[in-house]
């Protein structure tokens, strides 16, 4: 009878000795241990192992952690892997570059990929005493190529400077992807004919954005965000268009102007879809277009529940919503509808 397995990341700071290698092996080995494969990172004063090895599922994370460090490694984390996590860096590495040349993720995403269980913050701009471009042990700050920066942290371990210089590639090869490869722009036609031009927005189409937000009415808004919405200029406006925070889309009249934008915001495994529609564009299927490709986009980030919050009187979007496959799941608030949708996974699609 086969022992059901699960496959684990170890990672250890060890020095450089010799039969060190085999000590980690004979320790891991006596827990039924099957490792997969290593890798050794060099640091000063010794190296960072790190293995992907299939354990026997009764074996806690706490008796894999101790058996590392009497074989001699200390900072030793030990976190669940992934199947896809076996590919070896150089393949993993080329697939997550196809990835983000061709939408299938995005950076923050591909750098959770290629770096493991790391958190991965947005701000706005470096705090002290991290420097854009720079890394200290367990933290590393890459400027974003959307705008900001993005600060990794790894609780309970260091950063390599092999995974420095990965991280600073993958960050290099996004930027090149927004500068050299054309965007995609979608074409949708609305109930009345007319042809509108469906694409990304960026921080820099704040000023367009801005002028959206001023032609669409104070309800339009307030059934939107809750409130009032985000002033011209503001920071709200644009987080909105930070692509590290999400993705917008924005829909365009043939003279240019924004009529639609579509926001999907996301953690995870777990989406937010939200929808605004300038008041002289309502009910002549902007927001349904809008909403079929935020969907789209969902299920290639990989994104498994797709989600939406609206008011109980805003029969508009409630019908675009059940036209993009989203359910009522129930009322979080007086006044208010929860709608939800479970997302099949497109084939190739990245998974943190």
């Amino acid at each position: 009878m086969s022992v059901q397995q699960t496959l684990w990341r170890l990672r250890a700071s060890v020095t450089d000795t010799p039969g060190r290698l085999a000590r980690l092996a004979g320790g891991l080995a006596a827990l039924g241990a099957d490792i997969r494969t290593m890798q050794v990172h060099p640091v000063a004063g010794g190296v960072v192992d790190e293995v992907l090895l299939h354990v026997p599922t009764q074996v806690s994370r706490r008796e894999l952690i101790a058996a590392v460090e009497a074989a001699g490694g200390c900072e030793v984390t030990a976190e669940r892997a992934d199947v896809r996590e076996l590919d070896d860096v150089p393949t993993r590495t080329a697939k997550l570059a196809i990835d983000l040349v061709n939408g299938g993720t995005d950076l923050i995403r591909a750098l959770h990929a290629l770096l493991g269980q790391v958190a991965v913050h947005w701000q706005e701009a470096p705090e002290p005493p991290l420097e854009v471009g720079s890394f200290t042990g367990a933290a590393m700050c890459l400027a974003d190529p959307g705008g900001g920066v993005l600060v990794l942290e790894r609780p309970g371990g260091s950063f390599t400077p092999a995974e420095f210089a990965r991280a600073r590639a993958t960050v290099d090869l996004a930027e090149s992807c927004r500068a050299r490869v054309r965007p995609v722009l979608d074409v949708a036609r609305t109930a009345t004919g007319a042809e509108l031009t469906v694409r990304l927005a960026a921080r820099a189409d704040a000023e367009l954005v801005s002028a959206f937000h001023e032609r669409c009415s104070s309800a339009a808004r307030y059934r939107r965000y809750f409130s009032p919405g985000p002033a011209p200029g503001e920071r709200g406006l644009q987080r909105l268009l930070t692509p590290a925070l999400g993705r917008s889309l924005l829909a365009l009249a043939p003279d240019g102007d924004v009529v639609g934008m579509g926001n999907l915001m996301y953690d995870g495994d777990s989406g937010e879809l939200a929808l605004l529609v300038r008041d002289d564009w309502q009910r002549q299927g902007v927001g349904t277009a809008l909403a079929r490709k935020l969907v789209e986009q969902a299920e290639e980030l990989g994104i498994g529940t797709l989600t939406a919050h609206t008011h109980v009187d805003n029969i508009a979007i409630a019908r675009t919503l059940r036209g993009a496959g989203l359910r009522l799941v129930g009322a979080p608030e007086p006044g208010e509808w929860s709608w939800s949708r479970e997302l099949r996974r497109k084939a190739g699609s990245a998974v943190t």
